[in-house]
């Protein structure tokens, strides 16, 4: 009898799916890419960390993990060293944010702006030809202000006096919620700059923007949401929310977002570049109708 001889699996040793941030989320999107490559799975907490990729590897996908919190510029050149010794990363998937963050505005920008920014900056060298990165924002994106001066600002988070300025150009401190739409305008603005940079490596970006999602994030994000009802604003539950707002009448699901993020990581979307895509039931364009946002 022949004996069974365990050997790396070529899948292995291709270019990477990098995916920041080990949530429900993140974790579909890596079963989703893990099907075609690779992972490396980064997170701030180890030890959840440890445990979603264990799951990975019991699963039987070929699954690394690299502890790594996007506020520490230190944590991020250790990514980038580690990513640097490999074959490159064929699949940028960045889904790590905050919702609703204990330290407030300015936490929000350090870790859904300028965290984006510093992963994209660490792993821009190192997409290979044929590779993608996707940032996910959010349809909160939409009803930040289109303000030249902040929205420079956004495109140069790491500026010393960021914040000072930020709170001058907008005319007081943001609250949570401001500051979210900002930040993830922002990183709707960072993945059009990205299309353009990298293209000529033959190296595609996008944003994917989740509207109303049963997440684990907006679960715990708070009890009450800003409703739009009959024109006027007010709070209301999640569920108050899906059926005033979305015409489809309910929240998405992880899966659905999941999908799409597997959908523009493939070759079958191979010329879609330097878009937001929002995943959101139509309530985009329920804010537009009733005159919320602009078209």
């Amino acid at each position: 009898m022949t004996e069974f001889v365990e050997r790396v699996s070529y899948l292995a040793e291709g270019p990477l799916a990098l995916v920041i941030g080990c949530g429900d989320m993140g974790m579909g999107s890596a079963r989703a890419l893990g099907r075609r490559h690779p992972l490396l799975i980064a997170d701030r907490d180890a030890e959840r960390l440890d445990r979603a990729v264990d799951a990975l590897v019991h699963e039987g996908y070929a699954a690394r993990a690299i502890a790594c919190d996007i506020t520490s510029t230190g944590d991020v050149n250790n990514l980038a060293k580690v990513i640097g010794r490999g074959p490159g990363v064929r699949v940028l998937a960045h889904v790590a944010a905050v919702g609703n963050a204990p330290g407030g505005w300015r936490e929000v920008m350090s870790v859904d702006l300028l965290g984006a920014h510093r992963i994209a900056n660490a792993v821009a060298p190192h997409m290979v030809r044929g590779g993608v990165a996707v940032l996910i924002s959010s349809t909160g994106s939409r009803q930040s202000q289109h303000d030249p001066e902040i929205e420079a600002l956004l495109d140069d988070p790491f500026r010393p006096d960021f914040e000072e300025a930020l709170i001058k150009a907008f005319g007081r401190e943001p609250d949570f919620l401001e500051a979210y739409y900002m930040a993830k305008h922002g990183v709707n603005r960072l993945a059009r700059k990205l299309a353009v940079d990298l293209g000529p490596n033959e190296v595609r970006a996008l944003s994917v923007s989740p509207g109303l999602i049963d997440s684990t994030m907006g679960r715990t994000g708070g009890s009450l949401l800003p409703v739009y009802d009959g024109g006027k604003k007010r709070l209301g539950s999640r569920s108050e929310k899906a059926v005033l707002e979305v015409p489809l009448g309910r929240q998405g699901t992880i899966r659905e977002i999941v999908s799409v993020i597997d959908f523009v990581t493939s070759d079958a979307a191979s010329f879609l570049s330097g878009i937001d895509i929002a995943v959101d039931g139509g309530s985009t364009a329920f804010w537009q109708s009733r005159g919320v946002i602009g078209s």
